[in-house]
């Protein structure tokens, strides 16, 4: 999955966007634990289409990042990172990929009430697939040594009683 991050990072699309040196050394050391799911308050999962290694997700819980909690301003959240790869780009997988992850993230982490993203405010794109996801903006926020980001929220669908 390394070598898949490298390519991705080295998109000049998602470069624009996300803030990690496309380097062995630098990925494999911010990543792995990720995706071991050890040692990192962060967990990561690799999106395959038809098998192909297609996007990186990653959830997290806002307190365990005090200060971009701080930032963003919505209590009891799990946040979600996310990209897709060029070949999946352009084809409508992000915003049902969204979907997805913004549930399975709720489910990892029943004690939050709100799935929250925070792309940046130009990064149409983004927005456009989280809108198609089912998230709502909220308000904008200022991430720290981010840029301006658009705050948009999945809220956790409630379980109809049978009573």
């Amino acid at each position: 999955m390394i070598p898949s991050l490298i390519d991705w990072f080295a998109d000049p699309v998602v470069a624009r966007w996300w803030n990690q040196p496309a380097e062995l050394d630098s990925v494999t050391a911010k990543y792995l634990p990720r995706i071991k799911g050890t040692g990192d308050p962060t967990s990561m999962w690799i999106a395959e289409v038809d098998g192909d290694p297609a996007g990186l997700l990653q959830q997290y819980r806002h307190t365990d990042y005090s200060a971009h909690d701080a930032a963003v301003g919505v209590p009891d959240a799990v946040g979600i990172d996310y990209l897709l790869g060029g070949r999946h780009r352009g084809r409508g997988l992000g915003g049902r990929i969204l979907r997805a992850f913004a549930g399975l993230a709720l489910v990892h982490h029943p004690d939050t009430e709100v799935c929250v993203a925070t792309p940046a405010t130009d990064n149409t794109a983004s927005r456009a697939a989280l809108e198609r996801a089912g998230f709502v903006h909220s308000h904008d926020c200022q991430p720290p040594d981010e840029p301006p980001a658009a705050v948009y929220v999945f809220h956790r669908v409630p379980i109809p009683s049978n009573t």
